[in-house]
């Protein structure tokens, strides 16, 4: 799940200059939930559990919490803090959710939702009808590699995501700060013309 929530920030904020981190697991052990090992005890051989701080070449700083070790928790997928206000972003596995202001005064407002095609509802899941465009990603990567343009599943936006990823993990394991080597430039916003064209 990391790297839709540390794309989705690289495409808000803007690239990672370095990362520190702790992590931990909860169990030696696991219980398989579902599927045809169901009930099967497994080894947990990697870190469950991640804090890390994130700060970026813009001079942002984020605090990411990163757990398989919580049952049940009232935060928000991703909060944004600013000098004059907040933002309250949907989960980043999606495309669609509510997205809420806050300004200086402290209130948050679900703000109208814009008329972008990629928040039509369009995939029933378990609990309801959400929007999901994953193929959007390949069909601007084709047009990105066709005309030469800069595209948003890039690689080098995909290898600083993975960088970030394991430079925090590398972080908790060696209790230390670590630069990130690679590097990005951040997407343009996916506005509703373009987006139209993506999905025909």
């Amino acid at each position: 799940m990391g790297p839709y929530y540390v794309n989705n920030l690289v495409n808000l904020i803007g690239p990672v200059k370095r990362v520190v981190a702790l992590a931990n697991k909860a169990k030696q052990e696991r219980i398989i939930g579902n599927g045809p090992r169901h009930g099967e005890k497994v080894p947990v051989i990697v870190m469950t559990n991640v804090h890390a701080i994130l700060e970026f070449v813009s001079g942002a700083q984020v605090s990411l919490t990163a757990s398989w070790d919580v049952w049940a928790s009232r935060h928000q997928n991703m909060e944004l803090y600013g000098t004059d206000g907040a933002i309250f972003v949907p989960d980043p596995n999606f495309f669609g959710g509510k997205v809420e202001v806050a300004g200086t005064d402290r209130e948050p407002k679900e703000q109208e939702v814009w008329d972008h095609p990629l928040t039509a509802k369009n995939y029933q899941f378990e609990w309801g009808t959400q929007a999901n465009y994953r193929g959007v990603g390949l069909s601007d990567m084709m047009v990105g590699v066709e005309t030469g343009r800069d595209h948003r599943c890039s690689l080098d936006r995909s290898l600083h995501t993975i960088d970030v990823l394991t430079s925090i993990l590398r972080s908790a394991e060696e209790g230390r700060a670590v630069d990130i080597t690679t590097t990005c430039t951040q997407p343009a916003a996916l506005g509703i013309e373009e987006a139209q064209s993506l999905l025909r």
